[in-house]
């Protein structure tokens, strides 16, 4: 597999690259979650002009998308992240930790001043805003197309993963590159926020970057856009020149506890995030099934409650483990997804028993298998492909949005382990911090 482009973030001493201080040391503030502080002598607006200056934003931007995507070991009990969030609101994970942020998300009842979700929100932005200043300050360089191509890409991953997972109604506001004032963004709907991303990934792909990888990560981002928008037979067209071999990770390293990979951190070291297995009645069986993809170990100790029984997942097994965010596997399933929308049994049989075949799993039988339960298998399928990634929170609101089927059908339900229920809620909220962006409504809507 192709392993593209690291994180180079960097930290500490007089060398930065977050996407807030390197903002802010240019004079330039954001409303999404940027703090207005000043710290002018650590990457002047002449430093930027260059291709190393380049180099410094985009190595901002991919560090904030990694912290928003993973989370981090730095913070007070670790930096929580995304996938793990998104994992509690799915199948994928239960809380056996004490912070009740966190039981939030498990419970699906999240608060907009929930402290783990505002900094979630935050550093997404902050990774768009930084991959937006890079483009506009690489147009008046003159060059670096591969630059440019990759953080187009970013600032669609970010629209993408907000439509996902958030509420309709997150506003994107934008920094000007040459420190003007701050344009308020309008909050958007569910999809808007997909057809933004299309946008930036189509630009991704006009920029002609000579790094064809590039371009795989633009095409499996607007599939995934389209998949979101009920468009699957298009979706599937615009991957499938995608090849299985292609990844782009969101990498990690052991140089700085803001470069672990916080999954690793909560799960392994924290003990916060326990497997799932068979989550509020119809949750997949991610430990039973015993599948390699999926892998475990536990269940003799507590987590950090010490009253929940812990399961480790081990697809992390270092504060260095990258994560993808995209690969010519998710490809192939989305393929596969149009397969199952058309009832073609034998296409489904065919993408998915060559991908099981690729790490030794044996053929699954699709015969006679009807649409919908072709869909159901192939959910399931993708499922244990991308299995703490940050796709599962999105797969459940996609059946329920496109495919009609009942939030008690496919989200956990019933009573929550802890005591209570669990929610009907399946959004993330646009958080109160955002309030002072004159434009914010809140969520305009919390349907899937």
């Amino acid at each position: 597999m192709k392993n593209l482009i690291k994180n180079e973030n960097r930290s500490g001493g007089g060398f930065r690259t977050s996407c807030l201080t390197v903002l802010l040391a240019i004079g330039i503030t954001s409303c999404d979650s940027l703090l207005e502080v000043t710290d002018p002598d650590i990457v002047t607006p002449d430093a930027l002009n260059s291709e190393s200056g380049l180099q410094t934003l985009r190595a901002g931007s991919l560090g904030d998308l990694a912290v928003a995507m993973s989370g981090s070991s730095a913070g007070h009990g670790a930096t929580t992240g995304l996938v793990v969030m998104s994992g509690l609101m799915s199948d994928e994970y239960d809380y056996s930790g004490t912070f009740p942020t966190r039981r939030e998300g498990d419970t699906r009842i999240l608060q907009n001043t929930n402290g783990d979700m505002d900094r979630i929100f935050g550093n997404l932005h902050r990774a768009r805003g930084t991959a937006e200043l890079t483009i506009d300050l690489a147009t008046e360089f003159g060059g670096a197309p591969d630059i440019v191509s990759e953080m187009q890409s970013i600032a669609g991953y970010v629209n993408l993963i907000f439509g996902e997972t958030f509420c309709a109604g997150v506003p994107f506001s934008k920094a000007p590159a040459d420190g003007g004032d701050l344009e308020f963004g309008m909050p958007l709907t569910t999809p808007e926020m997909f057809q933004a991303a299309i946008g930036w990934f189509d630009a991704a792909i006009a920029t002609n970057s000579p790094n064809s990888d590039l371009t795989n990560l633009a095409l499996v981002g607007k599939a995934r856009a389209l998949l979101g928008l009920g468009q699957i037979s298009e979706a599937a067209d615009e991957a499938a020149s995608v090849p299985t071999d292609f990844v782009y990770n969101v990498e990690h390293s052991s140089n700085s506890l803001r470069q672990e990979n916080g999954i690793y951190t909560m799960t392994a070291v924290r003990r916060q995030f326990s497997i799932a297995d068979g989550k509020g009645i119809n949750g997949l069986m991610y430990r039973s099934s015993m599948d390699p993809r999926t892998p475990w170990d536990g269940g003799t100790d507590f987590g950090q409650d010490d009253i929940t029984l812990y399961f480790n997942q081990l697809k992390y097994t270092s504060p260095s483990d990258p994560v993808v965010l995209a690969s010519g596997i998710e490809a192939r399933l989305i393929e596969a997804e149009a397969a199952a929308q058309a009832g073609d049994a034998n296409e489904v049989a065919s993408i998915h028993n060559a991908l099981r075949a690729d790490i030794g799993l044996a053929a699954m039988d699709f015969t006679g298998m009807n649409a919908d339960e072709l869909r159901s298998a192939h959910f399931a399928e993708r499922a244990f492909w991308l299995y703490s990634t940050g796709h599962r929170h999105g797969d459940l609101r996609r059946l329920v949005r496109v495919y009609g089927q009942p939030v008690s059908d496919v989200f956990p339900t019933g009573e929550y382990f802890k005591g209570g229920q669990y929610a009907s809620n399946v959004t993330f909220p646009v958080p109160q911090s955002e309030a002072n962006n004159p434009n914010y409504q809140a969520c305009l809507d919390v349907n899937p």
